[in-house]
This record gives C-alpha cells, sequence and structure tokens, in this order.
C-alpha cells in the first residue's frame, strides 16, 4: 500500500495499519481489530475515529467497513480545496488592507501627500448616488455633470430642481442619445437646467462637480477585448484634481450641441 501518500494526507502509522486491515478484509468489527493488534482499545477507539472523519470507513450498526477510497480521497480533496479558497479569500482580504495602509504611508513618505488628499474612495454607486445628492445639495453657484445617460436623474430630481430654485446655475452634459434621453432632455429643460449632447467624443469618466471645489466622479477601465468595467467611484475636494475634471467638461461643453 502506497502508506506515505496516506501520511501525507494525516493518517498516522496505526490509521494506516488499521485501514489496510479493513481494506483487505471488507467487513469486521472492533473486536476483530482488537484481536489482530492487540494494542489498548482507546487507541483503536481513537483510529476509527479518526478515518471516520476522513470518511475512509463506515460502521453500520456494529459493522466497519471500508469506503470506496475513490470517494472518499475525492471528498477529502474537495474539502481540502474548500478550506485553502477560504484561507486564501482571508488572506486576500489582509492583503488588500495591507496594501491600502502601507501604500498611503508609502506615498506619504515618498510625495508629501496622503492618499485621501486626492480622492476617497466611494463603496459602490448607490453610495456615489446618496453622496451626489449630498454633494448637489450643497452647491451654491454652479453644478456641471458629465454623464452617459442620467438614468439615475429620478432619484436626485428633488435636489436638482432645489438647487435651481436657490439660483444655482446646473449644465448637464450627455455623451449620448436616443429617444428615451430626448424625454428626459425636455424635463430637464422645463425645470431651467441647461443642457448639450457630446458630439460623439467618448470619456471614460463620469462626474458632478459643484462651485468648482467639490466633486463625485466614476472612472471607467477597458478590457482588453472592449468590455466595460468601472472601478470604485470617489471623491475629491483636490483642486488639481477638480481643474482636470473642469477642462474636460468645459472642452466637451463648448463643443457639444446645444439641444433647443
Amino acid at each position: 500500500m502506497q502508506i506515505e501518500g496516506l501520511r501525507q494526507i494525516g493518517f498516522s502509522d496505526l490509521d494506516i495499519k488499521i485501514y489496510e486491515y479493513i481494506l483487505r478484509k471488507g467487513e469486521l468489527n472492533k473486536k476483530n481489530l482488537l484481536e489482530e493488534f492487540k494494542i489498548n482499545p482507546k487507541d483503536v477507539e481513537e483510529s476509527i475515529s479518526r478515518l471516520l472523519q476522513f470518511g475512509s470507513i463506515e460502521i453500520i450498526r456494529d459493522t466497519i467497513m471500508p469506503v470506496s477510497p475513490k470517494f472518499f480521497l475525492n471528498k477529502f480533496l474537495k474539502m481540502k480545496e474548500l478550506e485553502l479558497e477560504l484561507k486564501l479569500t482571508e488572506l486576500r482580504k489582509i492583503v488588500n488592507e495591507l496594501q491600502n495602509t502601507l501604500e498611503q504611508l508609502y506615498i506619504e513618505s515618498r510625495y508629501g501627500i496622503r492618499l485621501e488628499e486626492l480622492w476617497q474612495p466611494i463603496e459602490n454607486l448607490k453610495e456615489m448616488e446618496m453622496e451626489t445628492i449630498k454633494l448637489i445639495s450643497r452647491a451654491k453657484n454652479e453644478i456641471s455633470i458629465l454623464t452617459e445617460r442620467f438614468s439615475y436623474y429620478p432619484r436626485i430630481r428633488e435636489e436638482l430642481i432645489s438647487a435651481v430654485d436657490r439660483n444655482v446655475e446646473v449644465k448637464i452634459l450627455f455623451l449620448a442619445f436616443d429617444k428615451e434621453i430626448e424625454e428626459r432632455i425636455k424635463e430637464l429643460k422645463m425645470n431651467k437646467i441647461k443642457v448639450k449632447i457630446s458630439k460623439g467624443l467618448w470619456r471614460n469618466i463620469r462626474f458632478t462637480i459643484i462651485d468648482k471645489k467639490e466633486a463625485v466622479f466614476l472612472i471607467w477601465a477597458k478590457k482588453e477585448r472592449g468590455e466595460r468595467i468601472y472601478y470604485r467611484p470617489g471623491y475629491t475636494k483636490n483642486q488639481g484634481m477638480i481643474e482636470v475634471l473642469l477642462d474636460t467638461f468645459q472642452y466637451l461643453w463648448n463643443i457639444a450641441e446645444e439641444i433647443k
């Protein structure tokens, strides 16, 4: 028997001897084992318990029988794979947390600025919408929004109209246009919101800027095959990042098509 292999997966020397004996006999009882090995009954009990945990044997009434080695070994392998995957998942979590913490210290010491001074991550798109609503509610002078379809408009509609009522200038630049967007634009214009359509100039970013001071944004990335995925959205009040976003918006706005 391939003893070393069984030892490597956790069998003790006694486990291997007892398992081999059960495998050759086909079925037996504890009395047969005690008569064969003539050792402390407690050691036999403990070995049988371990073999049961491995799934290599089964006991029906008082009869001990081997389980198909192929079945129990495959089951054992899958269990170990699951354990390793869980450990790997936990390790990934620890590594990600370490990366975030240590990278910030590295950037601060190397460049003299903390990452959160440039931008703060937002957990998901739902949280991004909530931050956008808060941002709009703080606007005093102007709001600039770069969007593809503005599908989240119904959820921020009240805050936008409230901003207009406060004499805040609201500009919305669409990157796409179709019948659904056309209807949305009509409502926006009825609420005194300025709207333009980009002239086919795609941008892998969406954002809302208020008063040239704060922004919520989402940067897209493309895979090699061209599928579109998104990174975690973020918030910034870093003036350098604000200026980059504003320059992008102003350039696209100046050459965009005005909707009459």
